[in-house]
């Protein structure tokens, strides 16, 4: 969508911001369709503009809040919304959540960050509307089929007279099986496209990591393990997140942990450590999954392990939940352990805390981050796991090789050690050379 053809509607109760956002928005091309301070105009303008997006001011004049004009609008249509505020915190986002936010835009701003939320914002709303609009529509199909075949199954139980027109029956019934099973293929495959477009390809790793490697197999379709990446200022982080479950269980929270991690980092302070991202990441999935509502004892969440690199200065931040890094010094191999608290969760009452390592680099340092996949495969002679002893006698081994040889060499060495066994778990290990 050009966005000359996106109409937004400002209300902003300070005039000098308002006029500021309109500038901007104009600026980059935006149609603003009307702009207001009290929330009785901003609902009247709603009707009469029909916006894509809303950018909103949480205090507004009259007797209406903007979480009260975007509650009532809600009620009605869904939309994205951006809420602008000066006072960004818990209780903020508390008494917002209900609304179902795009973002939040902490004041004062810069242009890249309202360029950046409103881009994320339309995109983000863009592919979850057209997957509610996919997901409608296979399901409608897939209630026709159900009932088609529950009314074949009732023909088939009671007309026994009917013996002679059973195996047309029966082949009908197959034909509805093997459409209602390639609907599901499909629908499957269509998630692995939803989730490779997140995913950093292999370009965006190479210009922002060089010497790397990234050894990825998930155990189905769509995995619930992902490594992710993104780059703000001189900082590069970078990290191997397990999501609870594999295949598309895996792959809706893989998702989510996703978006949730490049929202923290983009509307974060400019050097926030890995242990900083981990505990917003926390109660980011506890709010998103309203796992703290009364009677929720579901521990959906992640394990990870997450890096911040800055290779001007050379230095390098770890910070685990569950996971480990394996740092590579002069033929030395040392162990990082993460933190005993996973992502998501409130088996621990929200007591999470995580703690960063911070390394000084040099040249030929090797460190590596994995999920724990790659140790819980089952294989060899004896059907044993592989286990982190395995790994990290493997890594010493082969100390010598440049990230692409170590990566060849690695997927060898897994496929014969497992052998004709099953992948028990989702696979992804990063290793990376300074």
């Amino acid at each position: 969508m050009k966005n000359s053809s996106i109409k937004i509607l400002v209300i902003e109760d300070n005039s000098v911001i308002a006029l500021l956002l309109i500038t901007l928005l104009n600026k980059w091309g935006y149609n603003v369709v009307g702009t207001c301070d009290n929330g009785e105009q901003a609902l009247l303008d709603y009707h009469q503009f029909k916006p894509d997006i809303m950018l909103v001011d949480i205090h507004l004049k009259g007797k209406m809040t903007g979480i009260e004009v975007v509650s009532t609008i809600k009620k009605e249509h869904e939309l994205p919304i951006i809420y602008i505020t000066a006072d960004l915190n818990g209780e903020t986002i508390e008494a917002t959540k209900a609304t179902m936010p795009s973002a939040y835009l902490k004041k004062p701003f810069d242009e890249n960050q309202l360029m950046a939320t409103i881009e994320i914002a339309m995109s983000l709303f863009t592919k979850s509307q057209g997957k509610v609009g996919k997901l409608k529509e296979e399901l409608s199909m897939n209630t026709m089929l159900i009932d088609e075949l529950t009314e074949t199954n009732s023909h088939l139980i009671t007309a026994t007279f009917r013996e002679r027109n059973l195996k047309k029956e029966l082949e009908a019934s197959k034909l509805l099986i093997e459409t209602q099973s390639k609907k599901i293929h499909d629908s499957i495959n269509y998630s692995l496209r939803i989730q490779q477009s997140i995913i950093p390809t292999a370009e965006v790793f190479a210009e922002a990591l060089q010497k790397h490697f990234v050894f990825y197999k998930p155990k189905d379709v769509v995995s619930g393990d992902f490594p992710w990446l993104m780059k703000k200022g001189r900082y590069v982080y970078f990290g191997a997140i397990d999501c609870t479950g594999h295949g598309v269980p895996g792959a809706m929270m893989s998702m989510i942990g996703n978006l949730l991690l490049n929202a923290i980092v983009i509307n974060g302070k400019e050097c926030l450590t890995p242990s900083e991202i981990l505990a917003n990441l926390h109660k980011a999935v506890v709010q998103t999954l309203k796992q703290d509502a009364e009677g929720n004892k579901a521990a959906d969440g992640m394990d990870a392990s997450l890096c911040r690199i800055d290779y001007k200065n050379k230095e390098l931040y770890f910070s685990g939940a569950h996971l480990p890094m394996l740092f590579l010094r002069n033929g030395e191999l040392e162990t990082f352990k993460g933190d005993k608290f996973p992502v998501g969760g409130m088996q621990y009452r929200n007591r999470n805390t995580y703690s960063d390592h911070v390394i000084s680099l040099n040249t030929g340092d090797k460190f590596f981050i994995f999920s724990d996949g790659i140790i819980d495969q089952v294989g060899g002679d004896e059907k044993m796991k592989w286990m982190t002893s395995s790994l990290r006698d493997f890594i010493v081994e082969n100390k010598d090789l440049t990230m692409d040889d170590f990566k060849d060499q690695i997927y060898k060495v897994f496929n014969d050690f497992k052998g004709e066994n099953k992948q028990v778990d989702d696979i992804l290990l990063i290793g990376v050379e300074v």
